[in-house]
């Protein structure tokens, strides 16, 4: 949100997103920043019938799974902001994979969001954790419930919290 003497910062949204509750919010804050939206899907082949469960246990394992697009260059992006389903209380071994695949991140601002139809349990210290593991700085984080994902008011401030201005932090 540029001031009356600052730049227009260029914000990068990487999010996974399976039943589109995440999808919704990074639309929205994308909208409110002008940002560039990544989505990473997970193109593990799984036996639809223990997907689910599979997937819960790698999230709650903290384990990786491949995505598409397995590189992501977020060189000259003044921050990056990060979205995750929760599972099994931490977020998707998709958004983790993400994490992993930028390129040019080191030193570069980011927060995190993360929907939830329960508790986040774990989610943000984790994603924060990963964040800080390859070089970048957290200086926000914010859950969603699903039951406010069409909120336009809890968008507003998930906004207030994640999109941080061009001042240094």
């Amino acid at each position: 949100m540029a001031g009356p003497n600052t730049t227009k910062m260029k914000v990068c949204i990487i999010y996974h997103s399976e039943s589109g509750n995440t999808r919704h919010v990074a639309q929205h804050l994308a909208a409110a920043c002008d940002a560039r939206l990544v989505e990473v899907t997970d193109t593990a082949g799984y036996n639809r019938l223990t997907r689910f469960v599979t997937r819960c246990k790698m999230a709650r394992g903290e384990e990786l799974t491949t995505i598409e697009p397995a590189s992501i260059d977020v060189s000259g992006y003044d921050q990056l902001i990060f979205g995750s389903p929760v599972w099994a209380f931490k977020p998707t071994p998709a958004i983790h994979a993400a994490i992993q695949a930028v390129k040019g991140c080191e030193g570069t601002r980011a927060t995190v969001f993360y929907t939830h139809g329960g508790q986040p349990g774990q989610t943000p210290e984790v994603l924060q954790r990963w964040i800080g593991e390859r070089g970048m700085k957290c200086v926000g984080n914010a859950g969603i419930h699903q039951s406010e994902i069409e909120s336009e008011k809890r968008t507003k401030e998930l906004g207030s919290i994640l999109i941080k201005d061009s001042n240094p932090v």
